[in-house]
């Protein structure tokens, strides 16, 4: 199933081992506007694949996968980077902020609330800004114009 700007229950999704998958258009993510090279030269979609499953206790959860590349800027040379983004992450579901608490403290996982429908696109968007650096840089060495 493709699904990007439509919502759904996450726990349903978990319940039913369903899956979404689709691509990213890094320019109309809002939220990641300041985080992407301004001057790069091609802004590819990120995939993406969100999957319903469990932990291994058995709680509801979401595999989250992206990949793609990311034009970011380099801090060393402010030229564009393109940053690699390959990534899976599972996160459990939690029906309210005290049963989110209880988990956090349980385990090393992520945890989200999903006591409302998601929507497929801002999760994606959530978990793209959690995997970008805060300060991304080139190899040293690699800058443009021997900067760095």
């Amino acid at each position: 199933m493709t699904s990007t700007g439509k919502s759904f229950d996450a726990f349903r999704l978990a319940r039913e081992r369903g899956v979404l998958e689709g691509m990213l258009d890094l320019a109309a993510a809002s939220r990641l506007r300041d985080r992407i090279a301004e001057d790069a030269d091609r802004t590819e979609p990120v995939r993406w694949r969100i999957a319903g499953t469990t932990d291994a206790a058995g709680r509801p959860a979401l595999a989250i996968r992206l990949a793609g590349d990311v034009p970011v800027t380099c801090q060393r040379c402010l030229a564009p980077l393109a940053f690699e983004v390959e990534r899976e992450t599972v996160t459990l579901l939690a029906r309210s902020e005290q049963e989110a608490d209880a988990l956090d403290a349980s385990t090393d996982d992520e945890v989200l609330v999903a006591d409302h429908p998601l929507t497929a696109s801002e999760l994606v968007e959530d978990e793209l800004l959690l995997t970008l650096p805060f300060a991304p840089m080139h190899e040293p060495g690699a800058c443009a114009a021997g900067n760095g």
